[in-house]
């Protein structure tokens, strides 16, 4: 499979939420390494690799939020060697500031270069708190939300579809489109991460269609089916390109720190390659685990997920899962969404 990107990730930023669903896991807590030395080992592999491989996407970026002494000089790497970074932040788990001192921040950020920032809900304000972890952070996003949009920085609002939230959402549209944002859009969440434990919240296409017409057309322009539907489409696809990721943490930073870009590269497709050998394929795992009755919706990837994942756990978890975000992990794109990634990048979107 074709290799198109290397990312470097050092989750070395506490959040300050602990949402529900995190995606990433997020435990309170850094599990990466200090900051400058995962960006001294970061900027070597992506300098060697600009030699080496000058098709290949190639760029560090931290987690599992923005809120670090470190993050001027965090822009400042990714304004040098071009990162997504450099002009876009997601912006959720802050500490609670005054504000004035949001108003610093998001004027800092803005003369450093950022453009655009996303700040996600969940929903109106008291399920939001709990779904984020802790009291005030609604209003607390409304502000950053106001601080920015008033630095001259454009807003996106995200905001993660499921059954709880579902009859929130006009309330919360009302809300969040009083403030000048770029855009206000809904989104499925996959199932990575405290993610796994969405199944019975992902809603159903007759769900989705109840919702006002607004809120479908803001929702992701990436295909979205049923299960049923995909199992009777003849649109199942295997992926045809890969994005790598490099975990960083304690355990593993000696050991990729004696190694060259190239050596890190061929380790993590070697490491994919064996995912995807021990793997059945996509029309497999389909016919094997596949419910033709059921009426959620998904993205292709993100079904294929579960069921790799209920593949993994059938045969006793002794495959790597390239999937999990918490350690070094793969993304498979297949030919649709290629086509949308690219399109969202020439429109700057």
């Amino acid at each position: 499979m074709k290799t198109t990107s290397l990312l470097i990730a050092n989750y070395c930023v506490p959040c300050h939420s602990f949402c529900r669903y995190c995606l990433l896991a997020s435990c309170g807590k850094a599990t990466g390494v200090d900051y400058k030395a995962g960006e001294a080992l970061g900027g070597r592999i992506i300098r060697e690799m600009k030699a080496a491989r000058p098709d290949l996407n190639c760029s560090y970026y931290i987690g599992y939020c923005m809120d670090t002494p470190d993050l001027p000089e965090f822009l400042r790497f990714s304004r040098e060697y071009q990162a997504p970074a450099a002009k876009f932040l997601q912006m959720n788990g802050f500490a609670f500031r005054s504000d004035q001192e949001l108003a610093e921040l998001m004027r800092n950020i803005r003369e450093a270069g950022v453009e655009l920032i996303d700040l996600t809900f969940y929903g109106t304000e008291e399920y939001h708190d709990r779904f984020a972890g802790r009291k005030g952070d609604f209003r607390f996003l409304l502000r950053m939300l106001d601080q920015a949009c008033k630095a001259g920085l454009d807003v996106r609002a995200s905001v993660p579809m499921i059954r709880e939230n579902l009859s929130q959402i006009p309330e919360l549209y009302e809300i969040l489109n009083a403030y000048p944002l770029r855009q206000c859009a809904c989104f499925l969440p996959h199932s990575k991460g405290r993610g796994r434990s969405l199944p019975e919240q992902r809603i159903t296409k007759q769900e989705f269609e109840q919702l006002p017409e607004r809120i479908r057309n803001s929702f992701s322009r990436t295909k979205h089916r049923t299960e049923a539907e995909w199992l009777t489409s003849d649109e199942i696809s295997e992926p045809a390109e890969r994005g790598l990721t490099l975990v960083l943490t304690p355990e593993n930073f000696e050991k990729y720190s004696r190694m060259s870009a190239a050596e890190i590269l061929k380790e993590l497709e070697a490491m994919d390659d064996r995912y995807l050998n021990e793997m059945p394929s996509v029309r497999e795992l389909a016919r094997m685990y596949g419910n033709p009755e059921n009426q959620q919706l998904f993205r292709i990837r993100d079904l294929a997920l579960i069921w790799q994942q209920r593949y993994i756990s059938e045969t006793g978890n002794r495959i790597y899962d390239m999937h999990d975000e918490t350690h070094s992990f793969s993304v498979h794109l297949r030919t649709d969404e290629l086509l949308i990634n690219r399109m969202v990048v020439e429109n700057g979107k």
